[in-house]
């Protein structure tokens, strides 16, 4: 039989993950938490740029406070799958690295611990290798190039890790991606140098008269006789048991962005910023603030569709002068005034969406001049696994469509729901076919494909487009390697 005592903490276990569950308190730990960002920590560092990690950190950083974002895994960290991602290079941050003397990167964690892996070994391992290609080239491989925090990373783990880098290096040489040269002058010689900061961090409390609390030195300087490139790792959450937090006048959560598709009901992290006077309101209850954010998603929605602006429903961004890429607004329905903005710049487009149509006339035949076959939609969701399973088929149909349009007078444009998977898998898969990897120039004989090949157009691809981040799947790249291969 269950104890009383049983029963009492089963129900206090029961209320106390209700209340984390709460979209009030969410969003009131996660404006707290910018708060910290934004009073303690870009006070010290104030002439590094912001940049989110995705998807947690974007919600603790206002739009427009930053032009980038990091995509780092903790998965590269965990114990013993410690790694350096080819998909998830994170090379566009460089020369953002080099004109700037440091950046900081923003992320939270959930799980009761100060610093996420992500920050306390993905990223030093990134540095680490890209450290090592460098340094190497310079002729100084003796330096130290891995550095992780003492509090959270063993001894033990940290000797694992540093083992592991020559094999990482070696992986990463093999696509070709920068040489250790172009990072030497890129960072002139320079080391990249992982510092943490967190809620009651030493770093941040050293700028504070240990006697009096007095600010002594707001801005953080590097020791003159360092020679590196700070990355300031910033964790926005302090640690926090699950629900027993109050003191803020609600129920803090740590890390309460992580995972938003459980929670969020629809709001995003725009969408709770352009809001935040009304969301941030305490006086609320949890249900009169849910109430209001499936209105403004309604309203948004429906603003939305009925928009006759191109620009409002799709963002462009130029890879070469044959192809283009685009991210729409979901749900998108193309009315004839819109198909026509759309032909009048592309000669064919293709929307990979299952939350888009063309919105035709119900008498329209292939002969008809209101029946638009330029403009197609594949029912294919970025972010979905089973659409990242369906590509394959769908690239033998759509790739040979889009080649035939590659010497027309206008340019081609693939779209979908985020501009980073299913477009990018598409445009990859046509790249590797009919261009030359150096030049970007179409090609008139098929070439051989691998696996390198495939990556250097991937990275190519980010490095054009000027710090998006663009980030394919595993499941859509494997789609994309079986049909090309």
């Amino acid at each position: 039989m269950t104890s009383g005592y049983e029963q009492t903490l089963n129900l206090l276990n029961k209320e106390i993950k209700k209340e984390n569950k709460a979209t009030r308190n969410r969003i009131q730990s996660i404006l707290l938490d910018n708060r910290f960002l934004s009073e303690h920590v870009l006070t010290v560092f104030p002439d590094f740029p912001v940049i989110p990690n995705e998807r947690c950190g974007l919600w603790y950083c206002k739009p427009g406070s930053f032009n980038q974002t990091s995509y780092f895994k903790s998965t590269d960290g965990h114990t013993n799958q410690w790694d350096f991602s080819l998909r998830r290079l994170n090379l566009h941050l460089l020369p953002t690295l080099a004109k700037n003397g440091g950046i900081v990167v923003v992320d939270s964690t959930r799980r009761g611990k100060k610093l996420p892996d992500a920050l306390s070994k993905t990223v030093p391992i990134w540095c680490a290798v890209l450290n090592s290609l460098m340094l190497e080239h310079l002729g100084r491989e003796d330096e130290e190039v891995l550095f992780c925090p003492p509090g959270t990373v063993s001894k033990q783990e940290y000797t694992q890790i540093k083992a592991k880098i020559p094999s990482l290096v070696t992986k990463f040489k093999a696509i070709n991606a920068i040489s250790g040269a172009e990072l030497a002058r890129l960072f002139r010689g320079k080391i990249l140098r992982p510092l943490w900061v967190y809620p009651g961090s030493s770093l941040l409390n050293a700028q504070h008269d240990l006697f009096t609390g007095e600010i002594v030195n707001v801005k953080w300087e590097s020791p003159e006789t360092e020679t590196i490139i700070p990355i300031v790792l910033c964790a926005v959450s302090y640690q926090c048991q699950d629900g027993v937090d109050n003191r803020h006048g609600f129920t803090y959560v740590q890390g309460a962005a992580d995972d938003h598709e459980l929670w969020s009901e629809g709001l995003t992290a725009d969408l709770l910023w352009e809001n935040v006077s009304t969301l941030g309101d305490l006086t609320l209850s949890d249900q009169r603030i849910r109430d209001f954010i499936t209105a403004q998603t309604e309203l948004k929605r429906n603003n939305t569709s009925a928009s006759n602006a191109l620009d409002d429903l799709i963002s462009t961004d130029i890879l070469t002068p044959e192809l283009h890429i685009g991210k729409i607004v979901e749900p998108l329905r193309l009315k004839k005034d819109l198909q026509d903005q759309l032909l009048a710049t592309y000669s064919f487009v293709v929307i990979l969406s299952e939350h888009a149509e063309v919105v035709r006339d119900a008498t329209a035949t292939p002969s008809d001049p209101s029946y638009n076959p330029a403009i197609t939609i594949v029912k294919l969701s970025s972010g979905s696994k089973k659409s990242s399973k369906s590509l394959r088929t769908t690239l033998t149909d759509i790739c040979p469509l889009a080649e035939s349009h590659l010497n027309d007078a206008l340019p081609i444009l693939i779209c979908c729901g985020d501009g980073k998977d299913m477009s990018v898998s598409v445009l990859l898969s046509l790249l590797c076919r009919n261009y030359n990897l150096e030049t970007w120039k179409l090609e008139q004989q098929p070439h051989a494909i691998d696996k390198t090949i495939i990556k250097r157009h991937l990275f190519k691809m980010i490095s054009t487009l000027n710090g998006r981040n663009i980030n394919p799947p595993r499941a859509s790249l494997n789609s994309v390697n079986a049909y090309l291969m």
